[in-house]
């Protein structure tokens, strides 16, 4: 949650007539808007009654919540007592099929008593190349749109395997700007250089590698990398293994553990455009560890924020070091009991 002064209402102003000029957007977390919601399919929610499939659906929260497959297991679900008390709301499609809406503050509260992490419902954006090879003859790496068969049944299993787990992906456009690279060598190759350019384009917060062999009979054999930033993670599995292994490594670095709450003013030097406020603001209220943002200064390029955290502020600066948007400047305000930082990248 934002709050601004009325101070700053010009400068909110300000940032809105910006955004309707149609001037880039900056890089962003992508925001999940249906973390707390769950859809059981008619062959299960027409079989087992509203109270089974209420229970299907806190699994599928829970794990989109944490980010951990763990939340799903039945001594974790047990913590939660019974899951229709948490429902909020419910309907049926006219196939059948069963929506739910959880209270959000009651699966936090659960996901904290189970000693799990909490992950914020705006998440890192992450851009997948994924290059397949089936044997064949045909090699190719999976686009956003189109494609042949095999790359639109590879692209949903990614899209749905990735929504049950809550991450956003995006997938290449594979236009005119990429006719000559990256191509199929470069990703089979991990030419992470030639990755990462081709990338720049996107504004992705991590970038997701995939190599396929795919299989007449069984599933296909997939080596999944991990690029944010400097680090680097690999594994191996198959295809929603990507969307899975992803979402573990993501909630392992930015969802919030059970641990005391605080509050800290942040001071940040380096702003000078109103598009590097807007998109500060932006990214400082989408980390998971931050409660709620408020504007308390701004003088010349230095910003000041009042931060209310979910957990203590080792964890605020475990996750601002995660993106490297902002850098620690300890040199600044020596002993004025705030956290100083300057604007690095884009945020």
């Amino acid at each position: 949650m934002i709050h601004i002064s009325g101070s700053q209402a010009r400068i909110v102003l300000l940032l809105l007539l910006l955004a309707l000029a149609g001037l880039p957007a900056m890089a962003m977390a992508a925001r999940v808007t249906d973390l707390f919601a769950a859809s059981v399919p008619a062959s299960t929610a027409s079989t087992t009654g509203n109270a089974a499939a209420f229970a299907v659906a806190l699994r599928q929260v829970l794990v989109k919540a944490s980010g951990r497959q763990a939340a799903a297991e039945p001594a974790v679900i047990a913590t939660f007592g019974d899951p229709g008390a948490l429902v909020q709301q419910y309907r049926r499609d006219p196939a059948g099929n069963l929506w739910v809406q959880f209270d959000p503050a009651a699966i936090r509260r659960g996901l904290a008593a189970a000693n799990l992490p909490a992950w914020a419902e705006d998440r890192p954006g992450t851009l997948v190349w994924l290059a397949y090879d089936n044997g064949a003859g045909d090699r190719d790496i999976v686009p956003g749109s189109g494609g042949t068969g095999v790359a639109v049944a590879l692209r949903e299993q990614l899209l749905e395997a990735a929504a049950g787990r809550g991450v956003p992906l995006l997938l290449p456009l594979r236009d005119s700007q990429e006719l000559e690279a990256p191509g199929v060598g470069d990703v089979w190759g991990e030419f992470t250089d030639v990755i990462r350019r081709a990338s720049v384009r996107y504004q992705a917060d991590v970038i997701l590698v995939g190599r396929a062999r795919l299989f007449a009979q069984g599933p296909a054999d997939v080596r999944w990398t991990l690029l944010a930033g400097a680090q680097r993670a690999d594994w191996r599995g198959g295809i929603t293994d990507g969307p899975g292994g992803l979402a573990e490594r993501l909630a392992a670095d930015v969802a919030v553990a059970p641990a005391g709450q605080g509050s800290v003013r942040l001071a940040v030097s380096g702003v000078q455009t109103f598009d590097q406020y807007g998109g500060l603001l932006t990214y400082l209220a989408g980390l998971g560890v931050v409660q709620s943002v408020a504007v308390a200064d701004i003088r010349g390029e230095y910003l000041s924020f009042d931060l209310q955290l979910r957990s203590d502020t080792a964890e605020l600066a475990r996750q601002l070091a995660t993106r490297r948007v902002l850098e620690p400047d300890p040199a600044a305000g020596a002993g004025d009991g705030l956290f100083h930082y300057r604007l690095a990248g884009q945020p």
